[in-house]
């Protein structure tokens, strides 16, 4: 599990503190919990890289299938900037290394309209499948 000043975090952990922060700037129609739940359990397809994650959305794995590389280990330092368009069902969850660049990424892409664009916070805590 995460801690603050480690260098790395699992993928699973980043999505779920993507997951949260995103939530807080959702229309938080559904609790939390739901929200992380369902934001993982809908995903189709991921494609992880260092600095970035790209993932659709849809009907979700079918049972017994899981996703790849989500134990793998992304960057803890700098900041991640979640970025998602829920009528398009993708989103994206990409790293920069200077702080002030990713607020400024992040208020350019709120003014594009009809997407969620945050800073994810990790020291968001959240355990998978409480």
């Amino acid at each position: 599990m995460y801690t603050a000043g480690d260098s790395m975090l699992e993928v699973r952990e980043l999505l779920i503190k993507a997951f949260a922060s995103a939530w807080r700037e959702s229309e938080q129609a559904t609790d939390r919990d739901t929200y992380i739940t369902s934001s993982i359990n809908v995903i189709n397809s991921i494609q992880i890289q260092p600095e970035m994650i790209y993932a659709e959305e849809g009907q979700g794995l079918v049972d017994g299938e899981k996703l790849d590389h989500i134990e793998d280990l992304v960057r803890a330092d700098g900041t991640w900037v979640y970025y998602g368009v829920p009528a398009e069902n993708f989103f994206l969850v990409t790293w920069m290394p200077d702080a002030e660049a990713a607020h400024q990424k992040v208020e350019a892409l709120r003014q594009e309209g009809d997407c969620i664009a945050c800073l994810v916070d990790l020291n968001e805590q959240w355990q998978f499948g409480e």
